[in-house]
């Protein structure tokens, strides 16, 4: 009963990802699959008492396939005919399978892509893992059980052969498949563990990745670089451990059969009055039949594997379930910002963010928001802009046209204009482009002010990068601009020359910094205090 269960399980998450995956001709592909796939093993059978006739005169005990085996004896220039054609079934089998495996992943990309920027609710660490990590373990989930069945397939095939063929044999054979199963099953389980330790250590490495990517800075001016070095040397030393351990119960598992193959045969051997009726063709199709057995343990261990990816990938589905949409309201007859009782944390984190936070932004202000670093001040942002939802309480603003500079702007590979154009549906007047990016001081030479010059980020200083976002926002249709250590690469020139520009543009100004005196003329201030790792935020506004 527990095996039924299971095995529905594993078919309703092969319904549920291929539903999700929409992966073209599906059923299609894996009907060719399994045909070609018993043809293979037919053509196995065929080839194994063709030899077994031609080299040592020994026929099978059935007469249809002992005519057939006749006539290549007879015209011996079809074996290799043969022999080519089952490796090209082969070949298109397994051509199938990768490319169901391939159409899964790609489809599945961007399926979690879409969720990703629906719900929004995620880190960047686990958006990251979903897309790269989990949608590549379900595609192998999914073309694993399509091998494990035509592998369970060609089982029934040589099976029966075998039985047909020497039904007394057999019994000691079945009875090695009998002893396989208790083994198997441990080491199976003892895979799926290991599996599922090797998600978690994975999923914190790559935690660990970002955060020493995102300060990397940081860490090398606080010298703290053996101090990362170590803390990461231990987290991918956990990783690979149940990685192997993972690797060794895997290939435990995928020798039993080969070992009870050969152990079966041996037991067979042994006892003087089975060896007259052995034959050559029963010997080879036995070795088939648990290298199949092999294939279907391994396909079993692979698909119990990533069965730990589908686990999550149900979670994530689930989140759609939680709509926290409704706690972003966009009401254009306010005035200002609001946030009412806020508390916010991230999708598959224990963690609250913020919790109960109440404020206020007035419209066509000047606001800066200071804290720490990890208060949450780039949250905040996320939940102002609607880029994160609210998992109580709601935010109101009156717009819904942002802009937003943080301190590394997107910069593509494209045209000096394009990069400006970014995200504006509006023409843009090439002359006012051209005047604003002079009136920075953008370029040295005159000849990079050309529009239509390739640029990348590669071409150009951070500060470059920064005055074209600043560009790119002042030439854009956009009510509330939300800034993150915007200014971190200007010189206080450029700075202020920007700020003349912005308070003139008659737009809310949302300011992340960690330098107020940079900003004479803000009208408020947002203050993150962290206390007791609680976070209080405390909104005065500034004399000017």
């Amino acid at each position: 009963m527990k095996l039924m269960a299971n095995f529905k399980n594993i078919l309703k998450d092969i319904l549920y990802v291929s539903k999700v995956s929409k992966t073209e001709n599906k059923k299609l592909l894996i009907i060719a699959s399994v045909i070609l796939t018993q043809v293979a093993a037919y053509t196995d059978i065929g080839i194994i008492v063709i030899f077994s006739a031609i080299i040592v005169d020994q026929y099978t005990g059935i007469k249809l396939l002992n005519d057939l085996i006749d006539i290549f004896v007879n015209n011996i220039y079809l074996l290799p005919i043969l022999v080519i054609f089952r490796f090209f079934f082969q070949y298109l089998q397994k051509m199938i399978l990768k490319n169901i495996e391939i159409n899964v992943n790609k489809n599945l990309k961007i399926h979690i892509l879409g969720e990703l920027l629906e719900q929004k609710n995620y880190s960047t660490a686990d958006s990251y893992f979903y897309l790269n990590i989990l949608t590549t373990h379900i595609s192998f989930f999914y073309s694993s059980f399509a091998n494990f069945l035509n592998s369970f397939l060609q089982i029934i095939v040589y099976l029966a052969y075998l039985i047909i063929s020497d039904s007394r044999s057999v019994l000691v054979l079945f009875f090695g498949i009998v002893l396989l199963y208790y083994p198997a099953k441990t080491l199976l389980l003892k895979a799926r563990t290991a599996m599922h330790e090797v998600y978690e250590s994975g999923q914190t490495s790559n935690k660990e990745i970002q955060r020493v990517v995102d300060n990397l800075f940081l860490i090398k001016i606080l010298k703290k670089e053996n101090h990362e070095s170590d803390n990461f040397r231990n987290t991918l030393n956990k990783f690979f451990e149940n990685d192997l351990k993972n690797f060794r119960y895997s290939i435990l598992n995928s020798f039993l059969p080969g070992f009870f193959t050969l152990f079966s045969l041996s037991v067979v051997v042994s006892f003087s009055r089975f060896v007259k009726f052995l034959t050559v063709d029963f010997i080879g199709v036995a070795l088939r039949l648990f290298q199949s057995v092999s294939t279907l343990s391994t396909s079993l261990n692979q698909i119990i594997n990533s069965h730990v990816h589908i686990e999550k990938f149900y979670e994530m589905e689930n989140n759609k379930n939680i709509v926290y949409k409704n706690n972003f309201k966009i009401d254009k007859n306010v005035k200002k910002i609001k946030l009412n009782n806020v508390s916010f944390s991230y999708f598959n984190s224990d963690e609250v963010i913020f919790k109960n936070i109440n404020f206020e932004i007035p419209k066509n202000s000047h606001t800066l928001i200071m804290g720490p670093n990890g208060s949450g001040k780039s949250t905040l942002l996320g939940l102002i802009s609607g880029i994160y939802f609210p998992s109580f309480g709601d935010v109101k603003v009156f717009s819904d046209k942002f802009g937003f500079i943080g301190p590394n702007p997107l910069i593509f590979e494209g045209s000096l204009l394009s990069n400006i154009q970014y995200g504006n549906d509006k023409s843009l007047d090439k002359k006012i482009v051209t005047k604003y990016l002079k009136d920075l001081d953008t370029f040295k030479e005159e000849k990079s002010y050309d529009l239509k010059r390739n640029i990348t980020n590669k071409t150009l200083s951070s500060g470059q990068m920064q005055k074209i976002a600043f560009i790119r926002a002042l030439l854009s249709d956009i009510d509330i601009l939300l800034l993150d250590e915007s200014t971190a690469n200007l010189d206080d020139y450029s700075s202020k020359k920007i700020f003349e520009l912005l308070n003139n543009s008659n737009i809310t100004i949302i300011n992340s910094t960690h330098d107020q005196t940079k900003f004479p003329n803000a009208q408020g201030l947002v203050q993150i205090e962290v206390i007791d790792e609680t976070r209080n935020i405390i909104y005065k506004k500034i004399k000017t």
